[in-house]
């Protein structure tokens, strides 16, 4: 059987790059709004709302029905903002984010069980030092309940912290701890694109990021060294590259690299991404990846496998939304191994200012030439505050 050449599909994504980036709530591509620092501080997208992002919230994907209908849309941006309508001094403004997940496995089977999982608490502190945010110093604090955060538990931590410098409306710098450039920054931290592929919810490093920025395409290089928080044999050190192209109008593709390691572990990571506003407030958008692991340690053969997600999103009303995720792994596609797949069904809902609850349905298949599993099955339930 012929072995597919990492090097090769590296070299082939990075002159895609050069002309072309990927980034989340990557579904708001339905909106029009399909570069991420129209509302996030951090251009690559994730983190905390600038002003304009939270009345952007506030006006377009929040349902109206909660709203007189005598308000104008202006007021209701207007109370979008940390303490509603009072205005805050330019140089600070703080955010507070909380996600949770009700989840029960095999729902009606004997076996059943459920538990509620506190996901994400987050305090974001960003600081300007000039009323037009030229130069910020952005940072989130936060929680971690049952999920370790480096072998710890139930504890308060830094998740990130970088000084962002906004050279120009085409080139922006950032310099701290932060989130990885690379794909499609989903805000589900468990997706095949995420956690699985050392992107999860607490893989930020320590690096710099110099972001190109034009109308019609960008490019992210990022370098980095590992996180504070890790013991230095395991930080992963290296670099990125992700890009994206717009196509036309409410459709961009893009594709990423990544290689990193540490004394234990080397990671090759290379995606091809796209994102489609089908109509307003409605989008698919889609990652397809290769990642390489290799176990310095045991110095066994890398496992080169591969990785695929689509997520389509489709308004029925403002503030109310169909979705639907699927994704698919393969452990090593040089060899005979197990895949996996999984289908999310269910909606996505902004019924309130500030919030968001997610109803869905999931089946997970595993299988391999040897044989499968049984389907698993499991119901979950979301609530994001973002305030």
């Amino acid at each position: 059987m012929r072995h597919i050449n990492f090097q090769h599909v590296i070299f082939i994504l990075a002159s895609l790059i050069l002309t072309s980036r990927a980034q989340a709530y990557p579904d708001f591509i339905g909106y029009s709004y399909s570069s991420c620092v129209t509302c996030h501080y951090n251009g690559l997208g994730g983190g905390a709302l600038n002003d304009y992002g939270r009345a952007l919230f506030a006006t377009e994907i929040t349902s109206r029905q909660v709203f007189p209908k005598s308000m104008e849309e202006e007021e209701i941006a207007e109370m979008s903002g940390f303490l509603g309508k009072k205005k805050l001094p330019w140089w600070v403004r703080p955010g507070l984010k909380y996600r949770g997940l009700w989840l029960q496995m095999e729902p009606g089977a004997t076996a059943s069980t459920e538990r509620y999982i506190n996901m994400q608490n987050d305090v974001n502190l960003n600081f300007f030092f000039d009323k037009k945010q030229n130069y910020a110093l952005i940072t989130t604090v936060s929680y971690t309940g049952i999920e370790p955060y480096y072998g710890k538990t139930n504890t308060w931590f830094m998740r990130e912290y970088y000084l962002r410098w906004k050279q120009s409306n085409n080139f922006w710098l950032y310099v701290g701890q932060m989130d990885k450039a690379y794909g499609i920054r989903n805000v589900d931290h468990s997706a095949v694109s995420r956690k699985a592929i050392t992107l999860g919810q607490f893989d930020q490093s320590q690096g710099v990021i110099g972001h190109f920025t034009y109308p019609d395409w960008d490019v992210a290089v990022n370098a980095f060294v590992g996180n504070a928080a890790q013991e230095d044999p395991q930080k992963q050190k290296g670099f990125s590259v992700a890009g994206e192209y717009q196509v036309y109008e409410k459709f961009k593709v893009g594709a990423s690299v990544l290689t990193s390691q540490s004394d234990l572990q080397q990671w090759n990571l290379a995606a091809l991404t796209t994102r489609m506003g089908l109509s307003k407030g409605s989008a698919i958008m889609g990652e397809f990846g290769l990642r390489q692991k290799k176990d310095k340690i045991a110095d066994s053969e890398a496992e080169l496998g591969t990785y695929a997600i689509v997520q389509t999103m489709v308004e029925i009303n403002r503030g109310y939304n169909f979705l639907s995720i699927l994704e698919h792994t393969k452990g090593d596609i040089n060899k005979s191994s197990a895949e996996a797949m999984k289908w999310s069904l269910g909606a996505m809902m902004f019924p309130l200012p500030r919030t968001e609850f997610r109803a869905m349905a999931t089946n997970g298949k595993t299988y391999s030439d040897t044989g499968g599993a049984d389907d698993a099955w499991a119901l979950q339930g979301q609530i994001h505050i973002s305030y």
